[in-house]
């Protein structure tokens, strides 16, 4: 399976390339037109399936070394096709998975990695909802102009918000950095409204981690209550399955209410679990939880100060 998916992604980067060539050595301004209007929707299509592929791998270290070559593939089909929605949005959502893979070991690269994916996916509802998109370009504040967004924005709105949330929660010691928060949280909120168990609960995962890291105080409905109610949430959109969510719980709110028994038993439960149970087959998304909740474990001082 490993060497189909590099075999296609070979394939998929040469068509690229004959493309690139093609339309910039060769190609008047009808030419590119056909070619953003045919080919690209093909090629995204086919970036899809790369994408899926992945996750439904077992290798982690696989997924990570691959990921960095589907960025650099989506990037280039983004700047032939700069006004599709699905290339955005599948762009914003590997900018997020890369960044949660290397935020650990590389905390700076992966905050620019939640950015740049965090516009992406901006980029991909403006483009797809005139309404937003006029509302923002008014003035109107993003956490009012969330009302104007439906199910067809939910792909790109959902990793928006998540980016967003996911690099302001690394920069929470900064204030001027996370100024954009609301706009994770009011995006995140929009996309449970809209259909609470997409993106296997991720977004209820993220309100949980800002809950943790945002006081009450704050105005933004932080503190560890709220943060267990999101988690919990989290946690039953699939069953106990996406090891994340424990991961991430372990990670931000069990040193918050000071219980090392329980980061303990958060963690070793995703280090042992199945990571294929997860919808069918998406090996990857467990296989990184466990990764992170072995980094947790050899990490205590960091999360916990033991």
């Amino acid at each position: 399976m490993t060497r189909k998916i590099r075999l296609l992604f070979k394939g998929i980067s040469i068509i690229c390339l004959i493309i690139f060539l093609a339309v910039n050595l060769y190609g008047c301004a009808a030419t590119r037109h056909t070619v953003q209007k045919t080919a690209i929707p093909m090629l995204g299509t086919s970036v899809d399936d790369i994408v899926e592929k992945i996750f439904r791998q077992k290798n982690s270290a696989f997924a990570q070394e691959g990921i960095p070559g589907v960025l650099l593939l989506l990037t280039g089909l983004t700047e032939l096709a700069p006004t599709d929605y699905n290339l955005l949005a599948t762009t914003s959502f590997v900018y997020l998975a890369y960044g949660i893979f290397v935020e650990d070991e590389n905390n700076n690269y992966a905050i620019s990695l939640y950015e740049i994916g965090a516009d992406y996916g901006m980029r991909a509802i403006k483009i797809n909802n005139a309404k937003f998109r006029n509302a923002i370009e008014s003035g109107t504040k993003v956490a009012d102009a969330v009302k104007f967004l439906t199910k067809d924005d939910l792909k790109a709105l959902t990793w928006c918000g998540l980016n967003i949330s996911k690099r302001c929660t690394l920069q929470v010691s900064t204030v001027h950095e996370t100024t954009d928060i609301p706009d994770g949280i009011a995006l995140m909120k929009r996309s449970i409204e809209l259909d609470p168990k997409y993106a296997w609960g991720l977004c209820w995962m993220a309100m949980g981690i800002v809950h943790s890291v945002i006081p009450a105080f704050a105005g933004l409905g932080g503190g560890s209550e709220a943060a267990w109610k999101a988690f919990a949430t989290a946690n039953k959109m699939e069953n106990g399955e996406l090891g994340l969510v424990d991961m991430f719980t372990a990670r931000y709110l069990a040193p918050l209410l000071k219980d090392r028994d329980w980061y303990d038993q958060l963690n070793n439960r995703v280090i042992e679990m199945d990571p294929c149970k997860l919808e069918g087959g998406l090996c990857m998304l467990n296989e990184l939880a466990k990764q992170k909740a072995r980094y947790n474990m050899e990490h205590k001082a960091r999360y916990c100060g033991y």
